[in-house]
């Protein structure tokens, strides 16, 4: 048996192992087999592991406007392109901006089914919290804008953070079979398979500088209590959509 068979044959072993729908002592077997082909070929974990990981995906979009019904929006704000930026990476979408000929301006959610479904919700949950915070704030135009902004940060850095975490906890588990971090695997395959089918996600930084200091840290500690820690300084240079 050359290299290439080696890979192969391991490759089918691992995916046996890495399933978790069959018979845990088949399991076991296909995943000593396995290694035991890497030792003696030398194969590395990720020419093995990262076909395994391979599945089809049920790819989908939905469309978040900005505005709501009766009232179609004729722009989307800066931080809502902040917030939208930090629910994509959150629920691993691809976030664009659209524009509805009924609904009017907003942002478009592409990837798995049910992660764009719960993007669509997620975004205007938190669009409809961000309204009613900088109601209850008040002050005028420029002060209500800084508020805005800097929840929407806040938002994005605490949904940034929750993505790390996760990826953290799924490199850390193992399936049934004791195989570790195969659930990560599972999702960068889908991120790659993701990006073939829409485009990778482009971003360009915002950097926006804070008039009012009081407004801001109003929003910080706002965005803070919605539970989604890095502060809110004088300038941010958060990510927006790409135009």
């Amino acid at each position: 048996m050359d290299r290439d068979s080696a890979l192969r044959k391991a490759q089918k072993l691992m995916a046996v192992a890495m399933d978790g729908r069959g018979n845990e002592n088949e399991a076991e077997r296909a995943l000593a087999q396995a290694e035991s082909l890497m030792r003696k070929f030398g194969l590395e974990d990720s020419e093995v592991k990262g076909v395994a990981a391979e599945k089809d995906f049920d790819w989908g979009n939905s469309f978040a406007p900005y505005g709501i019904p009766r009232q179609p929006a004729k722009s989307t704000p800066s931080w809502y392109g902040v917030v939208a930026m930090g629910v994509a990476r959150f629920t691993d979408t691809i976030v664009k901006q659209h524009y509805n000929q009924e609904k009017g301006y907003g942002v478009g959610f592409y990837g798995e089914a049910s992660d764009v479904l719960f993007a669509q919700w997620l975004v205007t949950y938190l669009r409809d919290t961000v309204w009613r915070e900088a109601k209850k704030y008040g002050g005028n135009r420029a002060e209500n804008g800084d508020f805005r902004h800097a929840m929407a940060s806040r938002l994005q850095a605490r949904m940034y953070a929750l993505r790390a975490e996760r990826d953290v906890a799924f490199r850390d588990a193992t399936n049934s079979a004791g195989v570790k971090g195969t659930a990560l695997m599972i999702i960068s395959d889908k991120l790659v398979k993701r990006d073939a089918e829409f485009g990778v996600q482009k971003a360009k930084p915002v950097k926006r500088q804070f008039r009012d200091m009081a407004a801001m840290g109003a929003g910080h500690a706002a965005g803070e209590r919605v539970g989604f820690n890095r502060p809110v300084g004088q300038t941010t240079n958060d990510r927006r959509i790409a135009a």
